[in-house]
């Protein structure tokens, strides 16, 4: 089992949160341009990582900090080589020139995440996440040189603290223990509610059986987020009502005219910049025409509207357009939404690839 696609479509960042709830074990692959390189996980976690753009390895890493000069490294490779039950280099280092585990760890850390970081500015490449059995931390079978913990980190924290730094003013540097206030902070918000609740959702996801479901399911996830929602399918520059909740008191009678519906993407719309970036979008909807056609349906259309983008085969085929949030101030909450979306779509391009083999 694999996952593919493009990063214009993906963003790393919402790759290592997908593979960090799953824990999922396995290899993601990257390219961009004559860059590549590769982020492996064990249960949700970074394990191992390298790229054409950073290729030292251990022993380069540990001369450059003058921890270990280049004859102690040949001499560690030998003895490790001589030795007739495999042990990792790190270990051998330690007993040999008496350098601290945690010293060894920390460096091959820092480095991991230096690239891993690196790995999350690229805004366009190719990736292919592989599910499979990772070699774990002293293997004979890994290079002795290559970067690898024995103890992983936690993807979702690193892409939460690069998404905090990216927001954080330029005129107002953001120190450490900061970072690690907001961290905590959004981490105890996220177990309370969202998490758990996106967990569930995913795990839905992977059911043989959803078939049309996925509608359904968007639709379940959004009535937590928000008071009423309409769920788009998009044919070119026209909008069809496929679904909705929280406009009428019998599911029926908000159905049928909702079905019915049928509004013009204009230029300069919220609707159209969700088509564009292929993002979730927030703000007032900007198009005076089809204001109008749902205030018909809803009555009101408030200055602050969501509109999410289900991307599937490359392309948006449907938008979801909500009201009437519960926790107005909840950014992580929405950003757990679009990293569902996202997997909604890959999950409905493969209903739609087995059913053509069908």
């Amino acid at each position: 089992m694999s996952l593919e696609g493009r990063l214009e479509d993906l963003h790393i960042c919402s790759i290592l949160q997908l593979i960090s709830l799953g824990k999922k074990s396995g290899t993601l692959t990257l390219k961009n341009g004559h860059d590549h390189g590769s982020i492996s996980f064990h249960d949700g976690q970074v394990v191992r990582a390298g790229s054409s753009r950073f290729p030292q390895g251990l022993g380069t890493l540990l001369g450059e900090r003058r921890l270990i000069s280049s004859l102690q490294l040949e001499e560690a490779l030998k003895f490790q080589q001589r030795l007739r039950h495999h042990q990792p280099l790190g270990p051998i280092i330690t007993y040999l020139y008496k350098l601290a585990a945690q010293d060894i760890e920390a460096v091959v850390g820092e480095q991991i995440e230096q690239i891993v970081v690196d790995f999350c500015r690229w805004q366009e490449g190719e990736f292919c996440f592989t599910i499979e059995v990772v070699d774990s931390y002293g293997s004979a079978k890994l290079n002795p040189l290559d970067l690898i913990l024995e103890k992983g980190f936690s993807p979702q924290r690193l892409a939460v603290k690069m998404r905090l730094l990216g927001a954080a003013r330029q005129d107002v540097p953001l120190n450490d223990d900061q970072l690690e206030a907001k961290l905590k902070e959004l981490q105890q918000r996220q177990d309370r509610s969202r998490i758990t609740l996106l967990r569930g959702m995913l795990a839905e996801l992977q059911e043989p059986d959803l078939g049309g479901g996925i509608v359904l399911l968007i639709l379940r996830y959004a009535s937590e987020l928000m008071q009423r929602a309409i769920f788009f399918d998009v044919r070119g520059t026209q909008l069809i009502g496929l679904g909705q909740f929280g406009h009428a008191t019998h599911l029926q009678q908000a159905d049928q005219p909702v079905r019915r519906l049928s509004v013009e993407v204009s230029v300069d719309s919220l609707f159209a910049e969700a088509i564009k970036s292929r993002s979730l979008v927030r703000g007032a909807l900007n198009c005076a025409m089809t204001t109008q056609r749902l205030c018909l349906l809803l009555g009101r259309v408030p200055d602050d509207v969501l509109v999410a983008p289900l991307s599937s085969g490359g392309r948006v085929v449907a938008l979801l357009y909500g009201d009437g949030f519960h926790q107005s101030d909840d950014a992580s909450a929405l950003d757990a939404f679009a990293l569902f979306l996202s997997q909604a779509g890959i999950a409905m391009e493969q209903l739609l690839q087995s059913e053509a083999v069908v």
